[in-house]
């Protein structure tokens, strides 16, 4: 008698142990599964923001290494293509991650906009690849060296706003950096010689400043 009622508190306490094991193990595998699903979520969001401030790292680091050459034109032209690239990334960054529809339409239209001229960029260097100098780019304040000067200043003054959405993080880098664009177009104009590169200046003032009013416009209506 004693011995049936021993064996069976054993496979009682042998069944409760079970089912807590069990209980505890399904604990740890939610436990897991949660902060998996928020690892992930943090990937993603830092994915969408690092891609935009790679762009414009990887752009600033770019145009610091450019060698000026002492010649306004040529100049103007690598820089305004290495610009024109940082824009490019950062456009493909918001069509890869953005959600407001406004906002990648004009992702694609300064990525359209923007390689093209930066073809036209690329045909002028090549074609200038022995330039006279015409200015001393050492001179940050005067005549187009401290047009340069200036521009890098405000690139490097760019806010890169890494805990935004995709969207406003879009918005808040391309206003400063086509308004830079701008201030060296319109630096540009002040002392360049190749009647394109006036052309393509002129045009760059108007389209840019034309999508930062848009730009200001939809960024009033972000959450």
């Amino acid at each position: 008698m004693k011995t049936s009622i021993f064996s069976t508190i054993a496979i009682a306490f042998a069944i409760s142990l079970a089912a807590c094991s069990n209980q505890s193990n399904q604990q740890t595998e939610e436990s897991t599964m949660n902060h998996d699903s928020m690892d992930m979520a943090t990937d993603t969001a830092t994915s969408h923001t690092s891609g935009m401030s790679a762009a414009m790292d990887k752009m600033m680091t770019d145009m610091h290494q450019m060698q000026m050459t002492g010649n306004v034109d040529v100049d103007f032209a690598m820089m305004m293509k290495g610009h024109h690239q940082g824009a490019v990334d950062m456009a493909q960054a918001q069509l890869s991650s953005g959600t407001d529809p406004k906002l990648k339409a004009m992702a694609q239209k300064i990525i359209d906009a923007q390689k093209s001229e930066i073809t036209e960029l690329d045909k002028f260097l090549e074609n200038n690849n022995s330039p006279t100098k015409n200015y001393d780019p050492m001179k940050k304040d005067e005549g187009f060296g401290k047009v340069m000067d200036k521009n890098m200043s405000m690139m490097m003054d760019m806010p890169k706003s890494e805990g935004d959405s995709q969207d406003k993080q879009f918005v808040k880098m391309m206003i400063p950096h086509h308004q830079s664009a701008v201030y060296m177009a319109e630096g540009f104009l002040q002392s360049g010689k190749d009647p394109k590169l006036i052309s393509m200046a002129k045009k760059m003032i108007a389209d840019q400043n034309k999508e930062i009013d848009e730009f200001k416009s939809v960024q009033s209506s972000l959450k």
